[in-house]
């Protein structure tokens, strides 16, 4: 790799809302709801170690979650990764007080054909991350694309030659899709445009696709058009085919059965962990002793001081705003 491009600033952004806002209360058994899937969860923590010189951001709705569940998915998702943070969307005050994101989802059908509220919230508020921050390259992808390499040399050269890169839909080919991208100070406006158009968009029922769509078909660089395959980059998901809502009512899917022995279902019921596998709740419940154990855990790496030379202390860091 270049020495130039390890000198870049660079931030990985990733999205997650659920359904409810405000949020459900916890169960009164001291358990909670999985706050998103623990395979997405897994997707952040290894772009993090991927890229140890990188911010790496999950963007979550504090209003969506209750605290407990924050509290978890801080102890799960930063530790042992000094670059990875969770953050809260209604510090963008462009959020908090933006009634499209207000609102929870009232269709309970909100799968089927793409059709609920959560997705217009969802294509608008990943472009809105995307601009946060003073980065000489900031990144978004969803979160069964964080395998993205925001370092590799194809992903470098495609940036660096117009300062823009759009994920295509397909591993094999170039296809337009608002599932990642990256961009360069210069083509802040690009995405600022971008932004505008998909916010009104979605108060008239429609996702900031076809806007991406009309923008990148006439897309520039200075005065000359810019061929698709230049800055359309070729990539496959990995993870769930659609993202479901762990433990709730309109999840969208359960998390594979595990079968289990009749001794594990008798340690289960010992343990307390009978509930965390119960089909009745989704398969999505993380009990009261796990919780525990996870907060412990989570105190005891804090009081290890951290390496001197963390990746996140990159030398050049530009502040976050």
């Amino acid at each position: 790799m270049a020495q130039s491009q390890v000198q870049k600033s660079q931030v990985l952004n990733f999205l997650w809302l659920n359904l409810d806002l405000p949020a459900k209360p916890d169960p009164e058994d001291g358990s909670i709801r999985k706050p998103l899937p623990e395979e997405y969860i897994g997707n952040v923590r290894a772009a993090g170690e991927r890229h140890p010189h990188a911010e790496v951001d999950l963007w979550v709705d504090s209003k969506r979650l209750t605290e407990k569940q924050i509290a978890y998915l801080k102890a799960v998702t930063e530790i042992d990764r000094p670059n990875v943070h969770i953050k809260d969307l209604r510090t963008i005050p462009a959020y908090d007080k933006e009634a499209l994101y207000n609102e929870g989802e009232t269709n309970e059908h909100w799968r089927s054909g793409w059709s609920g509220k959560i997705w217009l919230q969802v294509d608008a508020a990943k472009i809105l991350i995307s601009l946060q921050g003073n980065f000489d390259q900031s990144f978004f992808a969803d979160l069964d694309h964080a395998h993205l390499d925001i370092e590799s040399k194809e992903v470098q050269t495609m940036i660096g030659k117009h300062g823009l890169l759009i994920g295509s839909a397909y591993e094999g080919g170039s296809s337009i899709e608002n599932q990642l991208w990256g961009f360069e100070p210069r083509q802040r406006p690009f995405f600022e445009t971008y932004y505008e158009k998909a916010l009104r968009s979605a108060y008239n029922g429609y996702n900031g696709f076809g806007d991406l769509c009309s923008m990148t078909s006439s897309f520039t660089d200075g005065d000359s058009p810019v061929p698709e395959r230049e800055f359309c980059l070729p990539i496959g998901s990995r993870g769930l085919a659609h993202a479901i809502q762990p433990g709730h009512e309109w999840s969208g899917g359960n998390e594979p059965h595990k079968k289990v022995s009749k001794l594990q279902k008798v340690w289960r019921w010992i343990t307390g962990r009978e509930k965390e596998d119960d089909p009745s709740r989704g398969f999505a419940v993380i009990p009261a002793g796990k919780l525990a154990a996870v907060f412990s855990a989570a105190e005891a790496r804090k009081a290890v001081p951290a390496p001197a030379a963390a990746g996140a202390m990159k030398q050049g860091r530009k502040p976050t705003v």
